[in-house]
């Protein structure tokens, strides 16, 4: 048997444009659409998800303001009084006769203010219904006693699309709740 020598064929320019590396213009315009799709389904999940988050960060910043005053309450010795001159503030009457006042959202961004827009029922500690301003205590005034005690009532915060309520017991227990799905769930 003999064998035959190979013969060394000479590519044409046609199959060398094939076999160079590289996309075609149809596979990137299908990568490109499904990157213009997945961004169009992301980008408003993402606003939604910045939104809540704004106003949960607030709720919970008022609470944490909540817990530091009954603390300085207790150390010393004095009763504190919060009220709400507006739907975006709060203020604090200190022992010695001095105020601070707070701003909502002021930390957090967002168009947070006291008040709710979707939420019916009442978080435990609610004194009635929902009020229009969303300050929910005795005479309009939360009090920090000098013993731990609290005056009870509610703080209701919104941002015209998620309602949350800052609790406050007898006992001085401050609880963030987000109304969600028809009732308030504790945080």
């Amino acid at each position: 048997m003999t064998e035959k020598p190979k013969r060394f064929i000479m590519p044409d320019a046609y199959t060398c444009i094939r076999r160079t590396k590289g996309f075609t213009l149809i596979e990137l315009m299908v990568v490109i659409t499904i990157i213009g799709v997945i961004l169009v389904i992301a980008v408003p999940n993402f606003a939604r998800m910045q939104r809540q988050a704004r106003v949960r960060a607030g709720a919970q910043a008022i609470a944490q303001d909540f817990r530091q005053i009954r603390e300085r309450a207790l150390g010393l010795s004095g009763s504190f009084l919060i009220t709400s001159p507006s739907s975006r503030t709060y203020q604090v009457l200190h022992p010695d006769g001095h105020t601070t006042l707070y701003r909502l959202g002021k930390t957090t961004g967002g168009n947070v203010y006291f008040g709710a827009t979707i939420a019916v029922g009442t978080p435990p500690e609610a004194n009635g219904p929902i009020p229009g301003n969303g300050w929910d205590f005795d005479l309009g005034n939360l009090i920090m006693e000098s013993r731990g005690s609290a005056s009870k009532g509610v703080a209701y915060v919104t941002n015209d699309r998620e309602d949350f309520a800052i609790g406050v017991n007898p006992l001085g227990k401050i609880q963030v709740y987000q109304f969600e799905n028809g009732v308030w769930v504790s945080r």
